[in-house]
């Protein structure tokens, strides 16, 4: 039953454009908010958005795809815990 729930090995990555995009529209609505912790939040949001950006960039110039890539950085790690 817990197998059903897990996320597909495989995801597709939106395109860095989206993330760009939703970057500027929490910047444009922080602009319009009085309430501070609710600005730095939106700020917050746009930061993790163009990091998102940055990397689908960098999937989309890696001949692998993402989660093939995250899969491969996980195993190195748990062989180097091994250790």
């Amino acid at each position: 039953m817990l197998r059903l729930m897990d996320p597909p090995e495989e995801t597709p990555t939106l395109p860095a454009q989206y993330y760009r995009r939703k970057a500027a529209e929490a910047r444009r609505a922080a602009e319009g908010v009085t309430t501070r912790a609710i600005k730095v939040r939106l700020h917050g949001l746009a930061c993790e958005f163009d990091r998102l950006a940055d990397a689908a960039d960098s999937a989309a110039q890696t001949p692998d795809a993402p989660a093939g890539v995250i899969r491969q950085q996980k195993r190195a790690l748990k062989r180097r815990d091994r250790r």
